[in-house]
């Protein structure tokens, strides 16, 4: 990026902006006119990273009052933590974060009134996360991504209110279940794309009646992701052959797909 950025005070889109400094990120929230901004956090010229690009980035956001698109990469190897205070993003439809340490707290129901797309990697996730990603009452694209590799995730349930508007929700590398929304949660929910460990449902932490889908009335397509072990062919059939009885009952027959590959 150009020095003496902050002058650019008309620019409204701005993609594909390497920041791998402070001083770029501070000048950043003089852009007030900004709509589209992605972002691409880098290291510097000589390999290393600085934590005070997110906290500059993070006070650069708060001042950027019409923004309604925001993307956020980084680099490979690198968790960002993008933690403080925003509370400017009222008009933000639209938020990708390549991977942060956790859920930042300025993700909330109270702050991104208008959020319809979101998609996150995290390090770790938390119960209380997907209660307050349920809470969006806007969104209605989620992907959510572990990046740490498999995580058993604590067994939660969220609110019958929760994700009101969410037509296509995908948990990667952690552990869900369809039992995890009650009825009345995801009412629209079209596509469902979800990761279950086998070693649950033959330790007992689950069972297939978890699989049942019939809560969620708008299912068209449901993807399962999980890694098949020598020692757990016949949990497999178990959980393939409720998948199938599922879809066949369910109204809307929703395409089934099941990958062991994962």
């Amino acid at each position: 990026l150009p020095n003496r950025l902050r002058n650019l005070t008309s620019l409204e889109d701005l993609w594909g902006a390497r920041v791998d400094s402070a001083c770029t990120a501070e000048e950043l929230g003089h852009l007030t006119r900004l709509r589209d901004l992605s972002v691409h956090l880098r290291r510097d010229k000589e390999g290393r990273w600085d934590e005070r690009v997110c906290n500059a980035l993070v006070a650069s956001l708060g001042k950027l009052h019409r923004i309604q698109s925001l993307t956020v990469r980084t680099s490979n190897g690198v968790a960002v933590d993008l933690e403080g205070s925003v509370e400017s993003l009222s008009n933000l439809s639209y938020l990708y974060i390549g991977e942060t340490k956790s859920l930042p707290t300025w993700i909330s129901p109270a702050s991104l009134v208008l959020l319809s797309y979101l998609e996150i990697a995290v390090v770790q996730v938390r119960r209380e996360d997907i209660q307050v990603l349920g809470k969006l009452q806007a969104l209605r694209y989620l992907r959510v991504y572990v990046s740490s590799g498999k995580q058993v995730l604590e067994r939660f349930m969220v609110s019958p209110d929760a994700f009101p508007c969410v037509i296509r929700c995908t948990f990667s590398n952690f552990i869900t279940v369809p039992s995890m929304f009650p009825p009345g949660a995801m009412p629209r929910l079209e596509t469902f794309i979800f990761y279950i460990q086998l070693e649950g449902f033959s330790g007992g932490d689950f069972t297939t009646d978890d699989l049942a889908l019939g809560q969620l009335p708008s299912l068209r397509s449901v993807s399962v992701f999980y890694r098949k072990k020598n020692d757990s062919e016949e949990v497999a059939r178990k959980v393939e052959e409720k998948l199938s009885h599922e879809v066949d009952v369910h109204p809307n027959h929703p395409k089934l797909s099941t990958t062991n590959n994962y």
